[in-house]
């Protein structure tokens, strides 16, 4: 057997606030380089780790399995017929995903999957590629599965990432918030919103857009955790986001030591930013309180692995 094996492992670009940018003069934007969204959130180290098979002696063909049993993810699969044609690749491209967030619930799980399949190829082609330029490709392909936007910038940085100018890189542009060196970061997840529905409606997204430009002026006048993640939430809150399980679960961490929180973009899921002293304290009572849902605690992410 002929097989290539690559293995990539990208943080997850969890979104706490975004501003959609998807018109100009009240028309929609044509160019996917103008399309994104400015806003905010954390990379956090529990991401995304892929292993692709380049089978050169297999047809033409592409496959994906997540966590051992979907086998439906087109960003993926987008990716890998994507580098395919731009690379001139032959044969099967077998992928496998094992995923350290849940999918659609804001964590970027799309991107950082699709980035990864993009990173993979590209070093087993022989050719390489720049992280940048790997995140312009991942940014068209978010686009046309409708599943985030502007969602790899939180994969070029790390930590607390701020997205001050919309699009793909380079004309995205982003800054960030220095962390405390031991927080984390602890997720309650209810269950999944579809992104692609909210997406897909013009109209929500115009109102949207004005909610997040008013709230990352806020942000941007005091640039510290505390801020941002209020101004987040009261951004969910606004912008009608905040579901009955989020809405109960904020009222639990209000009462935790916590430095913030704030409603995952977009899901039935909130995160908090936690003082490391006080990490395995919080994680505990929000274990205790919310049997049912899923907890995540997670180191916060710098960097992307490749092998």
């Amino acid at each position: 057997m002929n097989v290539k094996r690559g293995f990539a492992k990208i943080p997850a670009p969890l979104s706490s606030i975004f501003s959609p940018k998807i018109f100009r003069n009240g028309e929609l934007r044509e160019d996917p380089i103008e399309i994104g969204a400015i806003g905010g959130g954390f990379a956090l180290a529990n991401g995304v780790e892929t292993v692709v098979e380049l089978d050169l002696d297999g047809e033409d063909s592409s496959s994906v399995l997540v966590n051992g049993s979907i086998t439906h993810f087109p960003p993926s699969i987008e990716a890998a017929e994507y580098m395919r044609r731009a690379l001139n690749l032959k044969g099967s491209i077998r992928i496998k995903h094992r995923m350290g967030v849940p999918i659609a619930t804001g964590f970027g799980t799309s991107a950082a999957s699709a980035l990864g399949v993009i990173l993979i190829l590209s070093k087993l082609s022989g050719r390489g590629m720049t992280l940048l330029e790997a995140c312009r490709i991942t940014h068209e392909i978010e686009l046309k599965c409708k599943t985030g936007l502007n969602s790899e910038a939180g994969i070029l940085s790390g930590g607390l990432i701020l997205v001050l100018r919309e699009g793909a890189p380079p004309r995205l542009m982003i800054d960030s918030i220095p962390l405390p060196s031991e927080a984390g970061l602890v997720s309650v997840v209810a269950g999944a919103l579809e992104t692609s529905e909210i997406l897909g409606d013009v109209e929500r997204l115009r109102e949207v857009e004005e909610i997040g430009d008013r709230r990352m002026k806020e942000v941007l006048k005091k640039p510290t955790p505390e801020n941002f993640l209020e101004q987040a939430r009261a951004f969910a809150w606004e912008a009608g986001f905040v579901t009955r399980e989020v809405e109960e679960v904020f009222e639990v961490l209000r009462r935790l030591p916590t430095i913030g929180y704030a409603q995952n973009m977009l899901g039935k899921a909130a995160h908090a930013l936690v003082e490391g002293k006080d990490l395995a304290r919080v994680e505990a009572h929000l274990r205790e309180v919310f049997p049912d849902y899923r907890i995540i605690s997670s180191k916060i992410g710098y960097g992307v692995r490749i092998s």
